[in-house]
């Protein structure tokens, strides 16, 4: 249904290579080429508070819209240059996880969300996902701001995003500022 040549992966390469530049990981080596010592992510989140979303309440699952709940295939645009194709599945406790095709396993391409209705079929998603080097260097944190309208069949959707990088001193990355359409199709069993 929709193309494979995702741009978020020459981003994160870009992103890589910035951040590389910008530190000292080893004096004598560059990032891409220095060894791992410690896979883990640092036990300080100087960005945390990015993760957050002030004055959200929680989704009233009772009351779970039919309409977005579900599995889709999704589609991330700049332009009409393709950024991300993702398979996303939206849950009804206002969670949201996302495959992404734009950059392999090992780069991270499994992204979390929350998100909470904000109008008739309409609903506002923080979209997260760590960003690591292809040395397994954590680098920092992915966030996508995402307002979504579901058709009135609930078979697609449409809207805006705005996505941004930041490093591990909480700075967003400039070069990595995104802002571009999606679009879904929802997958079922038939």
């Amino acid at each position: 249904m929709f193309p494979r040549i995702p741009l978020r992966l020459p981003l994160i390469v870009a992103m890589t290579a910035a951040l590389c530049a910008s530190s000292a990981i080893e004096a004598s080596a560059t990032c891409l080429t220095s060894p791992v010592k410690d896979r883990r992510a640092p036990t300080s989140l100087p960005f945390a508070g990015r993760a957050t979303t002030q004055g959200a309440a929680p989704v009233d699952v009772s009351g779970t819209p039919t309409w977005l709940v579900g599995l889709w295939l999704s589609e991330f645009r700049v332009g009409t240059a393709l950024y991300d194709q993702t398979l996303q599945q939206f849950h009804g406790d206002g969670t949201e996880n996302m495959l992404s095709n734009g950059l392999p396993p090992t780069l991270g391409n499994v992204c979390v969300g929350v998100w909470a209705q904000v109008g008739p079929r309409t609903i506002k998603l923080r979209h997260l996902a760590w960003n690591w080097d292809a040395n397994g260097q954590f680098l920092g944190l992915f966030q996508m701001i995402v307002t979504l309208e579901v058709d009135r069949t609930g078979t697609r959707y449409t809207g805006t995003f705005v996505a941004d990088s930041f490093d591990l001193a909480n700075n967003v990355i400039p070069a990595l500022h995104v802002e571009g359409t999606a679009q879904g199709a929802r997958i079922t069993v038939d």
